[in-house]
């Protein structure tokens, strides 16, 4: 498990940055036309970026960082080019959890259904 590392994290929120402000900058000089969502690695354990559009014509952006556990949401108004941050969090403790909010079967139940199921081989 890789710990936070400052240098890293900034290198991260620089790039995840300058790819939101590239896109602002293009969804500004350009009308918005109706995309589907879509997601994208950027370069090999880079950052993961979701790309959804919102209802009011709006984009939502998710950028997620592997590496840190942490992961950012923007809000994009292409017809103004207006880029804004909705909310950011360190998702280390969300990911140790072993269920939150989970509706059944729950992962403890799962986990042992799977335990308890006979191997199946080719």
């Amino acid at each position: 498990m890789q710990r936070f590392l400052p240098a890293s994290l900034l290198r991260h929120a620089a790039a995840a940055l300058a790819l939101v402000l590239g896109v602002a900058a293009v969804a500004a000089s350009q009308a918005p036309a109706p995309r589907a969502p879509h997601a994208a690695g950027i370069g090999s354990g880079g950052l993961w970026i979701s790309d959804s559009p919102l209802e009011d014509g709006r984009r939502l952006l998710v950028v997620v960082d592997p590496a840190t556990r942490h992961a950012a949401v923007y809000h994009l108004d292409p017809a103004t080019g207006s880029l804004t941050l909705a909310s950011a969090r360190d998702l280390t403790w969300d990911l140790s959890l072993d269920e939150f909010n989970a509706q059944e079967p729950r992962p403890a139940a799962l986990r042992k259904m799977l335990q308890s199921a006979p191997p199946q081989g080719p």
